[in-house]
């Protein structure tokens, strides 16, 4: 084994970024539920549900809703039914007809599962003539409570039928029975007949009341009745062309020729009240709008104490010598700005590593979580794990999210400035309203590094923004300070490039060009000396990210050997150390075949390999 962890060290000197394999397929599916009617000139309430299957906690939903805006207009959008995702979701409306709705929940890791309800989704319909209407729904992304990408996804949208608004095509009938009706003209006597059924019996004295009846039904069922058929039936008794003029209710409301009706041509026009007229009523009970009673978001205070429970996924995540005895921590404060709720509070932390350093060496911050009291409840939230590795082979500053292992990753090069270079970060959704100067805000993390007797310098900073996303590696963090990255201006390491323009004054920043909020005080903490061995591989070359990110897992598991105590234990890892290589090896061919590395870098790495075995 000595041999072997000598030989295996030659990988010490390569660039790292600890990668991981990409997240394990889980069928989804994302449903829009709409009424099948709507009524013009009304609202009624969409529902999106999402189903994860019965492995799977949902833990954030990125997805677009696209619509007619000349039909629908979206009046507001609230959380779903699921407590996980009662709280409101985050929108916008970057062009008309298509709405962004995104939201995350750290209110509980193993659940919910099944079929979510993750949003409401009020309509407000025009006041228009009837057609059928089709409203889309998109899946941006979906994360697990572990931020896994969840994966295939499929979405369904829905298609609405909508009437229309009060037609006016009564009018034309009143003009046509009024013609033949010349004695009796406007004797709406009846009218009353056809609009209020019940009412045929009273046909002349109660009628003129019962025109108020017509008020909004009427029209839409008369529509239908007239059908100038029944006028010319009628036409022998004069009387049945009264009836079509039960539209124009104003006129005939003086029932002054009441003989005229000569109660006869009431019975004649009984059969025709058309008592189907009522069933227009039922379009109006679509305003059921009550289901934005499902923002409960009172079940958000738990969210604090269960984010606890993400933790075990960093335990095991040290493989580095620790560079202290216990976890460092850095207790600061907020300033006097209150934090509205379903903002967003950016935490973020850096470090420096002022020199002489090494060529190559990796520092990690693992078992990080961030403590606070806000408006009487406790919140304590895990941060993800981090790797920061100052590479000769890297020629650029570069920092990324790997959802399979759950850590940011970012890579330095070794002979960049000696500013801050991000480490980790956490973006946070307040579930309440916080109130400002929070007090003793403390961020503890684990220092690690395989540089023996560096001198580690770290602090932390918070900042509000309205918008922003569950997504870590959309958010655009900037890796350094200053330049040596794709983000060429002067922000801070930790700055969130593509959500500055939502930044405002809370937490520890004010607002305007300040991203990350003010710094903390800083830690410093130094490594203990121990030997080393480096023997630089590869160096014609920059490495391509993804055999970087091979050598980096099997440089951590080398790093292990050392520690490793018994017969078992050492063989174990000395298997897993050799199908990394191997693994190494394989993706070394593939990448000299492209051209990304030299032969001789090929080779060199298949000599090591042999060598150990």
């Amino acid at each position: 084994m000595r041999v072997l962890v000598t030989t295996l060290a030659m990988l010490v000197t390569l660039g790292v970024a600890v990668g991981g394999l990409p997240a394990e397929s889980r069928p989804a599916q994302a449903t829009l539920v709409c009424p099948a009617t709507a009524q013009a000139g009304q609202q009624f309430v969409a529902g999106v549900t999402i189903d994860v299957g019965t492995t799977t906690a949902l833990g954030a939903y990125s997805a677009m809703v696209t619509y007619d805006p000349a039909v629908l207009t979206i009046a507001a959008v609230d959380g779903g039914d699921t407590a996980e995702f009662s709280g409101r979701p985050t929108t916008n409306t970057p062009t008309p007809g298509a709405t962004n709705i995104a939201a995350f929940q750290v209110m509980n890791v193993t659940s919910p599962k099944g079929v979510v309800s993750v949003a409401k989704i009020t309509f407000s319909v025009a006041a228009i003539a009837s057609t059928t209407t089709s409203i889309g729904l998109s899946v941006e992304s979906l994360f697990d409570t572990n931020a896994v990408n969840i994966l295939p996804i499929t979405a369904n949208g829905c298609s609405v039928s909508v009437t229309g608004s009060v037609p006016t095509t009564t009018t034309t009938i009143t003009s046509t029975t009024t013609t033949t009706q010349a004695p009796t003209t406007t004797t709406t006597v009846q009218p009353t007949t056809t609009t209020t059924t019940t009412q045929a019996p009273t046909t002349t004295t109660a009628q003129p009341t019962t025109t108020t009846t017509t008020s909004t039904q009427a029209p839409t069922t008369t529509t239908v009745q007239p059908t100038t058929t029944t006028t010319t039936t009628q036409a022998p008794t004069t009387t049945t062309t009264v009836q079509p003029t039960t539209t124009t209710t104003t006129t005939q409301a003086p029932t002054t020729t009441t003989a005229q009706p000569t109660t006869t041509t009431t019975t004649t026009q009984a059969p025709t009240t058309t008592t189907a007229q009522p069933t227009t009523t039922t379009q109006v009970p679509t305003t059921t709008t009550a289901q934005p009673t499902t923002t409960t978001t009172t079940s958000t205070l738990a969210a604090p104490t269960t984010t606890t429970a993400t933790t075990p996924s960093s335990t095991s995540s040290t493989t580095l010598p620790a560079c202290s005895p216990a976890p460092v921590s850095i207790t600061s404060n907020f300033n006097g700005t209150a934090i509205p709720k379903d903002a967003f509070i950016w935490f973020s932390s850096v470090l420096s590593v002022p020199g002489p350093n090494p060529a190559a060496f990796t520092v990690r911050c693992d078992d990080s979580t961030i403590d606070f009291v806000a408006g009487g409840e406790p919140y304590v939230l895990d941060v993800p794990r981090a790797s920061v590795t100052f590479s000769p082979a890297s020629t650029l500053a570069t920092t990324e999210f790997d959802s399979a292992s759950q850590e940011w990753e970012t890579v330095i090069p070794s002979s960049g400035d000696a500013g801050n270079a991000f480490v980790t970060g956490l973006g946070f959704q307040v579930p309440v309203d916080f109130p400002g100067g929070i007090k003793q805000v403390t961020w503890t993390c684990q220092l690690s590094s395989d540089a023996p007797g560096i001198r580690i310098q770290w602090k932390w900073a918070a900042a509000v923004y309205t918008d922003f996303s569950p997504d870590p590696n959309s958010l655009g963090v900037k890796p350094v300070d200053g330049d040596g990255s794709v983000y060429e201006n002067a922000n801070e390491a930790g700055t969130p490039e593509n959500f500055r323009r939502f930044v405002i004054g809370g937490a520890r920043g004010g607002g305007g060009s300040n991203f990350t909020g003010g710094h903390s005080g800083t830690k410093a903490v130094a490594c203990p000396l121990e030997p080393t061995l480096a023997i630089p591989l590869c160096t014609d070359g920059p490495l391509p990210p993804s055999l970087d990110r091979k050598i980096g897992k099997a440089r951590l598991l080398i790093a292990r050997a050392p520690g490793a105590v018994g017969e078992r234990r050492v063989e174990k890892l000395q298997a897993r150390i050799m199908r990394r290589l191997e693994g190494i090896v394989r993706l070394a061919h593939r990448a000299q075949r492209m051209g990304r590395i030299s032969p001789n870098c090929a080779r060199a790495l298949e000599r090591m390999v042999v060598e150990a075995r």
